[in-house]
């Protein structure tokens, strides 16, 4: 298995793919828009479930534009990151204090 995705082919196989950098960047705005943890984290672990439905189903391919779901090793980086992004929002914030 290959750690970052290179190709099309290698989206939802690989732990780390492109769009792990927009799940950082969606927590990175969480964090500076103060949306409380106990608000965002479910939303993204609940976007996470609805993706892994989604990409079971033909339309879900076709919107997503994905041949097969995540691996269980890419949510848990989209979410770690999306944390981690919310995490230096709230640093950047508190900076100003």
């Amino acid at each position: 298995m290959k750690l970052v995705a290179t190709e099309k082919a290698d989206q939802n196989l690989a732990p780390v793919d492109p769009w792990t950098v927009v799940h950082f960047a969606m927590g990175l705005a969480a964090g500076l828009m103060d949306v409380p943890r106990h608000v965002s984290f479910p939303a993204a672990v609940a976007y996470e479930i609805v993706e892994q439905y989604a990409e079971r189903t033909e339309w879900g391919k076709e919107v997503l534009e994905t041949q097969r779901p995540e691996t269980l090793a890419n949510v848990a980086v989209d979410l770690v990151v999306f944390a981690a992004g919310q995490w230096m929002g709230e640093r950047w914030n508190a900076g100003g204090d």
